[in-house]
């Protein structure tokens, strides 16, 4: 997919919420000479391209750091979490989406207390905590103070969950990616170059859903 910008300076690859490689040009850009480029980078599309799947009953999946198996119950009206289980209540094509809607549910709750826990450590303030469907950012905090987070962050195993909750957290102290951030976030999570390289290996396992 080709996406000519006005505002765009370089030429640049992202992959969409399916999966797709789009290649975004400068509007004055030559179509031909973008797809020349695009082909060189012919490795890092392969590596960041996937096919989306769905969740499906009887799947084991990670919430917050803990393993479940989903279940499907079309006797059941609602969903409910145990120990162990998620059972996923109503018609089967609905699974899918309401699997989604209670990872959502839960991360949204730990990812509240772990920000106030790490403000309040830092003396800092936030604004507004939203959840986002994105496929190139993990998360992000605005100058306004708001945090955002990536939904499917929540099936990532538990220290990169505390890491990238860290990382926007000290944002709201320092708003660049300086020696002094990294000593900020280091403050709060011991695990940075293992949860880096968690998500720079394992990163497609979270494309699902």
């Amino acid at each position: 997919m080709i996406h000519k910008n006005r505002r765009a300076k370089n030429l640049r690859l992202s992959v969409n919420k399916q999966g797709q490689p789009v290649l975004t040009i400068p509007f004055l850009c030559p179509k031909w000479y973008a797809l020349r480029w695009a082909e060189k980078q012919a490795g890092w599309i392969q590596k960041h391209t996937f096919q989306p799947q769905k969740f499906v009953p009887n799947q084991v999946i990670s919430l917050c750091g803990k393993d479940y198996l989903i279940i499907h119950d079309p006797k059941q009206k609602g969903n409910t979490i145990t120990n162990m289980e998620i059972v996923i209540g109503g018609d089967l094509s609905f699974f899918n989406r309401r699997v989604k809607d209670l990872i959502k549910k839960e991360f949204l709750s730990l990812i509240q207390k772990q920000v106030r826990e790490y403000a309040q450590k830092l003396g800092v303030h936030y604004g507004h905590i939203t959840l986002r469907d994105t496929s190139s950012r993990w998360g992000s905090c605005s100058s306004s103070g708001n945090l955002s987070f990536c939904w499917r962050v929540a099936m990532a195993p538990d220290f990169v969950i505390r890491y990238l909750i860290a990382h926007e957290v000290s944002h709201l102290k320092h708003m660049d990616h300086s020696p002094y951030f990294w000593k900020t976030v280091a403050t709060l999570t011991p695990d940075i170059m293992r949860s880096k390289n968690w998500l720079r290996y394992h990163a497609q396992e979270l494309q699902i859903g």
